[in-house]
């Protein structure tokens, strides 16, 4: 299992990016943020892997299988 991305920055119309320390993004982390009015942190993983995330889909439902007729 991959470690969990770490949010570094918040993003919210009102105040654009913003340093953040929140840990971890999880499920119940990207909940709060949500409700608190934010809609896009930067995560980490490693040294090099940052990425721009939308909390509107977070965190991405899986695709179920599609169910073949017999």
């Amino acid at each position: 299992m991959t470690r969990p991305r770490t949010v570094t920055h918040t993003y919210t119309l009102a105040g654009g990016w913003q340093k953040a320390h929140h840990g971890p993004l999880t499920a119940e982390v990207a909940e709060n943020l949500r409700r608190s009015g934010v809609t896009m942190v930067r995560a980490r993983r490693g040294l090099f892997d940052s990425r721009e995330i939308s909390l509107r889909d977070y965190p991405p439902r899986r695709a179920e299988a599609p169910v073949s007729p017999r």
